[in-house]
């Protein structure tokens, strides 16, 4: 099954479009003005760009390997201990932040719609959901992916529309927020919003050819940057800093500012739709790959049977957290701060062996 292609290059680029944007619908707008002030907008953009120039660099050391995914280069570089090493690096990280965003989004939902209901009682209905699609396989998933990027697309498009009598241009002066040092070098870390394409280097036996795993790549970014470009910006333009450092639900915030007359309330029924189908597929699809790591990393012949001892390990996990706010602590000072180097680092190290290693084998022969 690992050698056939069984999606294309739209169905991907959905994939990772929900993986990179979900956290939009949590706290994403909240960090960006924490770390850029009323430049929350334009730290995004530097961040996009910056992820561009590594995927960039990325992408070319990529082309020699066509259809090897990121386990299968820690294999040629170092055997079965590269690629269990990469697999469990890999793990460690996916369980992480699978188990923090399950916790953050029971926890969203509860304060959005079912306030008397224990946060483990919403868990499980999340997690009923990713053991069956993770059950289905990649597939299915991704073909749902393709089908459910553009009703998202619309309702944010519909929020930030309802939004515009609410915009101040005055609220993103200046324009640098915190200034050039914040932003620029501080800021550069906050390049693990892009974590997630670290998928994408787990797909490559599934895309076919270079060229597709290179087009997925440059496209996912870019239509990821303009939904957390624009979100960003619309937070920023309709609630002054540093009043935008204070909501935990940030896009939630704003789909409550909306009023179309007295027939049209509760336009934030909207967002509740786009948030639980986000989080529904953003979390079986990493599911689906912690298990398909761990079965390829130890050369396991089936992934069925690990899907619900890691199900269970990470419902554990995401009860771990006394709250939501200590869930989203452990999301903005742990894995936003080091999940860049899983993303690009370890993908850069690896390539760059990996290439020397194949030019000194050409010079041997």
């Amino acid at each position: 099954m690992e050698n056939k292609i069984i999606f294309g290059r739209a169905e991907a680029i959905s994939v990772l479009i929900i993986i990179m944007t979900t956290q939009l619908f949590i706290s994403f707008p909240r960090l960006m003005a924490e770390s850029g002030g009323n430049a929350g907008w334009l730290l995004t953009i530097y961040v996009t760009l910056l992820s561009l120039f590594f995927f960039m660099i990325i992408s070319k050391l990529y082309k020699p390997f066509e259809g090897k995914d990121i386990l299968d280069i820690g294999e040629y570089v170092a055997g079965n201990t590269g690629r269990i090493l990469v697999g469990v690096i890999i793990l460690i990280t996916y369980v992480f932040i699978i188990s923090i965003v399950l916790r953050e989004f029971s926890d969203g939902l509860k304060i959005l719609a079912f306030e008397k209901s224990p946060v483990s009682f919403i868990m499980i209905f999340f997690l009923i959901g990713m053991i069956l699609a993770a059950y289905y396989g990649l597939e299915p998933l991704t073909r749902y992916s393709a089908i459910i990027v553009p009703i998202i697309a619309a309702a944010f498009l519909f929020i930030i529309i309802g939004v515009v009598p609410n915009f101040d241009t005055n609220n993103i002066i200046p324009i640098l927020g915190k200034g050039p040092s914040e932003l620029f070098l501080k800021g550069a870390t906050k390049i693990s919003v892009y974590s997630g394409l670290s998928i994408l280097f787990l797909i490559p036996p599934f895309l076919g050819n270079y060229n597709n795993f290179k087009k997925t790549g440059y496209y996912s970014i870019i239509l990821s940057s303009i939904f957390l470009t624009g979100g960003s910006l619309v937070y920023s333009l309709a609630i002054p800093y540093p009043a935008t450092t204070e909501f935990v639900l940030p896009i939630y915030t704003l789909a409550r500012f909306i009023d179309l007359g007295r027939f049209f309330k509760r336009i934030e029924s909207v967002f509740l739709l786009a948030w639980a189908t986000s989080a529904y597929i953003y979390l079986s699809i990493v599911l689906f790959f912690i298990v398909y790591v761990y079965k390829k990393a130890f050369k396991l012949k089936y992934h069925s049977p690990l899907i619900m001892p890691f199900s269970i390990l990470i419902f554990t996990f995401a009860l771990l957290p006394e709250s939501m706010m200590a869930a989203l602590e452990l999301e903005s000072n742990i894995f936003r701060v080091f999940a860049w180097i899983v993303t690009f680092c370890m993908p850069l190290f690896l390539l760059t062996i990996a290439s020397i290693i194949k030019k000194k084998k050409r010079v041997k022969k």
